[in-house]
């Protein structure tokens, strides 16, 4: 793969995406959030579903070529040059429970190959980016 380097308008995106995922997270985050349990045994809340939804939707409008990997719903990768893989709440368990320790994972990948991440505690109000 030859260097690629993350266009800002990308960077500030992903930043939205966060934006967008934070606020349907904390709409629900200790205030007892319906609990579901995946085949996997792992659980899942509305909170998860509908802000994976919040990102899926944004990417469709502004990037409707690129493809989505998510951890709730139906993998869009369209045979893209660009993957978003996206976990709208990793730590679930501490969500329900109602500790901060949760984040939003947003990473966009060209080619197969990383090129942008976003970790997000909206509950603790920190985030890091990461790009290439």
């Amino acid at each position: 793969m030859t260097a690629y380097h993350v266009p800002g308008d990308l960077i500030a995106f992903a930043n939205r995406l966060a934006d967008a995922s934070g606020a349907i997270a904390m709409r629900y985050f200790r205030r007892g959030a319906a609990v579901e349990t995946k085949a996997d045994d792992s659980p899942v809340t509305i909170a998860d579903k509908e802000a994976e939804r919040a990102i899926r939707d944004l990417i469709g409008e502004y990037f409707p070529s690129h493809g989505i990997i998510g951890e709730e719903h139906e993998r869009l990768e369209a045979k893209s040059e660009f993957v978003w893989v996206i976990d709208p709440i990793d730590g679930t368990k501490s969500f329900i429970t109602g500790r901060p320790l949760f984040g939003t994972l947003i990473a966009l990948t060209r080619g197969g190959w990383p090129v942008l991440g976003v970790i997000d505690q909206p509950a603790l109000g920190e985030r890091w980016v990461g790009a290439a």
